[in-house]
C-alpha cells in the first residue's frame, strides 16, 4: 500500500517510494530506499518536497511507529481526500518493484538515449547556470540539490555508456563553463562504473564532476574567456580557483568528501608539477587522480575562445604522451572506459581480427578509424584495410585492447609503423 505522507510525519523503517515535487528539490541520490538513519530523516523532514510516498508493505519499522501517520492517511480516504497515487497504485508497484537498494535501468539504443540525453544535459545546464550563479553571490552549494543532477546523468550512462558522454561534448564555446561540469560529471561515473567502485563512490565522484570547478566563479570573465595568452598576474588568478572552490564547498552542506578532494586537487600532476600544492604520485589518491584525466579531456575535446576542440583519439594520444602529467595505467583503464583509444592501439574486433587505431572518423569524432591487418583464426597477417566503428555499428565492435606480447609482435614499433605504411588501395569497408 502506497501512502501520502508530509515530511514530518516520516519515521526510520520507512521505505520511501517516492518524493511529491520537483525531482530536483528532493535530497537524494534515490528516490526509493529504506529509511534507517536519524541522517536520512533529518534530510528528509528538513527537504521542501511536498509530500513523501511511503510503502507500507516494504517498511520495517518497530511496533507502533508510524500508526498516527498511517492512521491519518487512512482518514483522508475515508473522506474521499485520498491522493492521486491510489488510482495509479497498482501500475506504480509493477513499474517500481526492485529491491531497496537497487533500482535496475533498462539499456537503450544509442539513438533512444542520445533524445533522452539532450533533455538530461539542457536540465542539467541550466541547474549548474543557477548553482554558479548562486556561489558567485556568495550563498553556499546545497549537497542535497546537486545529488539528483548526478543521478539523471548516471541512469543516462547506465542505459547507454557513449550517448550523452558523446553528445555533451559537443558543446558551444559560450556555454563551455556549465556544460563542462556535466561533462566531467558523466565521465566521472562513466570511468567509476568502468573501475568497479562502489554506488557510494560513484554518487560522490558524479557530485565531484558537477563541483570541482565551482572556483571559477571568483575568476573574471574577461580572464576566463580570454583567447590569447594570459598574463602572469591572470594566471595566478586562474590557478587560485582550487582553493576558491574547495573553500567555498568546504562551507557547505552535504557535500561528499570525494567532491572536496576532486575540487581540490584536480590540476595536480603526477610528478609534482601541478597547483595548488604541487603534490605528487604517492601524495594523490585515486579521486584526484580520475579528476585530473576527466577534467582535461573534456577540456581538450571541447571548442575553446582559444584553441578548437581535439577528436577524442587526438586528446586520447596527446595525453598518452604527457609524461609526468596523468597516472598512465589509470590513462588507459579512462580510455577502455570510453572505448576510445589512443593512435596505435592494437585492438581485437569482433569479426575475430586484430586491427591498429589509426584516428577518429565521423563528422563529430564519434567514430574510430581502424586497419585491420591480422587474422586470430589463422594466426596470420591479411592484406591491411581500413573501417569506421561507430557508437551505432552494430556488425563490427571494438572488444578491447590486445596484448602485443600475447601475440607475438616482438618489435611493435616496427610493426605498427610497417602495417600504418601499407597501401590499402580502396579496400576501405
Amino acid at each position: 500500500m502506497l501512502l501520502h505522507l508530509k515530511p514530518e510525519q516520516v519515521e526510520i523503517g520507512m521505505f520511501v517510494d517516492g518524493f511529491d515535487g520537483r525531482w530536483i528539490d528532493h535530497p537524494f541520490w534515490r528516490s526509493r530506499f529504506l529509511v534507517e538513519t536519524a541522517e536520512q530523516l533529518a534530510r528528509i523532514r528538513q527537504s521542501e518536497v511536498t509530500a513523501v510516498i511511503v510503502d507500507r508493505r516494504r517498511s520495517r519499522m518497530a511496533a507502533g511507529v508510524g500508526d498516527a501517520a498511517f492512521a491519518n492517511d487512512r482518514r483522508k480516504a475515508a473522506d474521499g481526500m485520498a491522493p492521486p497515487y491510489r488510482g495509479v497504485e497498482r501500475r506504480r508497484t509493477k513499474i517500481f518493484a526492485p529491491p531497496p537498494r537497487a533500482r535496475p535501468v533498462r539499456p537503450a539504443t544509442y539513438a533512444q538515449e542520445r533524445r533522452r540525453a539532450a533533455r538530461v544535459i539542457d536540465k542539467s545546464r541550466r541547474a549548474v547556470i543557477d548553482l554558479f550563479g548562486s556561489a558567485r553571490m556568495g550563498r553556499a552549494v546545497d549537497g542535497s540539490k546537486i545529488a539528483p543532477l548526478a543521478e539523471a546523468i548516471g541512469d543516462s550512462i547506465a542505459r547507454h555508456s557513449r550517448a550523452l558522454i558523446n553528445l555533451v561534448r559537443l558543446k558551444q564555446k559560450d556555454e563551455y563553463t556549465y556544460l563542462h561540469s556535466v561533462a566531467v560529471c558523466a565521465l566521472m561515473i562513466n570511468f567509476a562504473r568502468h573501475l568497479k567502485l562502489d554506488e557510494a563512490e560513484m554518487q560522490a565522484l558524479g557530485v565531484a564532476g558537477l563541483l570541482h570547478d565551482v572556483g571559477k566563479v571568483a575568476i573574471a570573465d574577461d580572464v576566463l574567456l580570454k583567447p590569447g595568452k594570459l598574463t602572469l598576474r591572470e594566471r595566478t588568478s586562474v590557478e587560485g580557483h582550487p582553493l576558491a572552490g574547495h573553500a567555498l564547498l568546504a562551507q557547505s552542506s552535504d557535500i561528499p568528501a570525494a567532491a572536496l578532494e576532486v575540487c581540490l586537487r584536480h590540476h595536480e600532476k603526477m610528478d609534482g608539477s601541478g597547483y595548488p600544492d604541487g603534490l605528487g604520485d604517492g601524495e594523490l589518491s585515486l579521486y584526484a587522480r580520475m579528476g585530473a584525466i576527466c577534467d582535461v579531456y573534456d577540456a581538450v575535446t571541447s571548442d575553446r575562445p582559444y584553441k578548437a576542440a581535439w577528436t577524442p583519439c587526438e586528446a586520447l594520444t596527446a595525453m598518452q604522451g604527457w609524461t609526468g602529467h596523468f597516472d598512465e595505467q589509470l590513462l588507459d583503464r579512462f580510455a577502455d572506459s570510453l572505448g576510445i583509444f589512443p593512435v596505435g592501439t592494437l585492438v581485437t574486433l569482433s569479426n575475430g581480427m586484430l586491427g591498429i587505431v589509426i584516428g577518429s572518423a565521423g563528422e563529430s569524432g564519434e567514430a574510430i578509424a581502424v586497419r585491420v591487418f591480422f587474422d586470430c583464426d589463422l594466426l596470420a597477417e591479411c592484406p591491411p584495410f581500413d573501417c569506421e566503428i561507430g557508437p551505432m555499428t552494430r556488425e563490427l565492435r571494438i572488444l578491447g585492447r590486445a596484448s602485443q606480447k600475447f601475440w607475438r609482435f616482438d618489435d611493435w614499433p616496427a610493426t605498427v609503423a610497417r602495417v600504418l605504411a601499407a597501401d590499402t588501395g580502396d579496400a576501405t569497408r
